[in-house]
């Protein structure tokens, strides 16, 4: 579902918090972590609500046509071969999906006008009226429109977008990933079937300890990581420092000196990337000069400490 630079960049958002404020404690920073993690569960199962429930919204528009004292002749001729889309017939006869559907109480979040306004722009796209005119469709069909929905219509559906952000407080930082992942798992159904779906679940929860490991070495060790920090920044007074990038290299040092399984390269790419999208224009650049003197520097004076093999290049 979601990988170990989205937790993090969700540990450093935590963080933030205490750069801002010094007196939160680390109980409490906890607390906010492992809600916001709960919370990317919780979008991920609502997105995947939201495909199956689009997809069977067909089902209340038939109804709906029939029940008409004058019906058409497209009335009596709409086709729900959607609802018979055999990747969303497995998604909802998957027993583990629907517990954690149950657990979470996913329906809570589901919008019915949103449901509506999604399905009639579905119908609207001409790869959906060509899907309709099909008898019996094959899993090939059925794999491709159901991709196309998830990247033509429901990550580009401002009302869809809206309503997430403003149920999901990560959703900025987590929608596009998981719009991504799920299109890369209906792309590969026909090979793998739901099993990813409701894995990526169970892997998500087993990275957790990671997040809270970086939160909690991170916390208690910042008197040290600062003064690590503070003489490689030539030219820069630690005050005049971005309060974002010097809490991206406290984490970097933390990963570096106290994580001893993490591969340095592996630890300095994702934060230079994280400084790419959080936070100045020239923070990679900086975040990237800070990190190559540091690691050349820790890794002479034997500070730098792996367990394994290749975990020092």
């Amino acid at each position: 579902m979601l990988g170990r630079r989205n937790l993090r960049i969700k540990v450093m958002q935590t963080l933030y918090v205490r750069e801002l404020h010094d007196e939160e404690s680390l109980k409490f920073l906890e607390g906010q972590l492992k809600n916001n993690l709960h919370r990317s569960n919780m979008l991920y199962l609502t997105m995947i609500q939201y495909i199956i429930e689009v997809c069977l919204y067909v089902l209340e528009d038939k109804n709906r046509r029939l029940a008409k004292f004058l019906k058409t002749q497209e009335d009596l001729a709409l086709n729900t071969i959607l609802a018979r889309n055999k990747v969303v017939e497995a998604l909802r006869a998957d027993e583990t999906l629907q517990l954690y559907f149950k657990q979470e109480k996913v329906s809570q979040y589901i919008d019915a006008d949103i449901i509506r306004q999604l399905y009639i722009e579905v119908t609207e796209k001409q790869r959906y009226k060509e899907y309709f005119k099909l008898e019996e469709t094959t899993i090939e069909a059925d794999v491709d429109i159901l991709a196309y929905i998830i990247k033509q219509v429901l990550t580009k559906n401002k009302t869809l977008d809206k309503h997430l952000e403003e149920t999901f407080v990560n959703m900025d930082d987590d929608s596009g990933t998981l719009w991504m992942v799920l299109q890369k798992y209906v792309e590969g159904f026909v090979k793998s079937g739901t099993a990813p779906f409701s894995d990526a679940i169970s892997y998500w929860e087993k990275e957790h300890p990671f997040a809270l490991e970086l939160l909690r070495k991170t916390y208690q060790h910042n008197e040290e990581i600062t003064e690590v920090v503070r003489p490689f920044l030539k030219n820069w007074e630690l005050e005049r420092v971005a309060v974002m990038d010097l809490l991206i290299l406290k984490l970097a040092m933390c990963e570096l000196l106290y994580m001893p399984t993490i591969p340095v390269k592996v630890t300095i790419n994702e934060y230079i990337d994280i400084s790419k999208f959080y936070s100045t224009p020239k923070s990679k650049d900086f975040v990237n000069g800070v990190l190559d003197k540091a690691k050349n520097q820790l890794m002479d004076e034997g500070l730098i400490k792996k367990q394994g093999r290749g975990l020092v290049e």
